[in-house]
């Protein structure tokens, strides 16, 4: 039971460090771009990009590393000598 909540929690923390690192870029370009109405977007707008492709990079690196836990077993059934 406890381990079910573990993996959900993952899961779930996961999910809310994504939504707000993206919501996040998204506020911070919005305020930005209505400061500053002509160059300074669009360097953002490159920026953000690069930021999205890092947390893409995170998101599945993470994911391989939390797949590879879930699948490997305890080591209970082997026999070591």
């Amino acid at each position: 039971m406890l381990e079910t909540i573990s993996e959900f929690a993952k899961i779930l923390s996961f999910a809310f460090r994504l939504f707000g690192n993206m919501f996040a870029g998204f506020v911070l370009m919005a305020l930005i771009s209505a400061m500053i109405p002509i160059f300074v977007p669009s360097m953002i707008s490159m920026f953000e990009f690069f930021i999205g492709l890092i947390q893409a990079f995170v998101f599945g690196m993470l994911t391989m590393v939390f797949m590879a836990q879930a699948t490997q077993g305890h080591g209970g059934g082997e026999e070591h000598h």
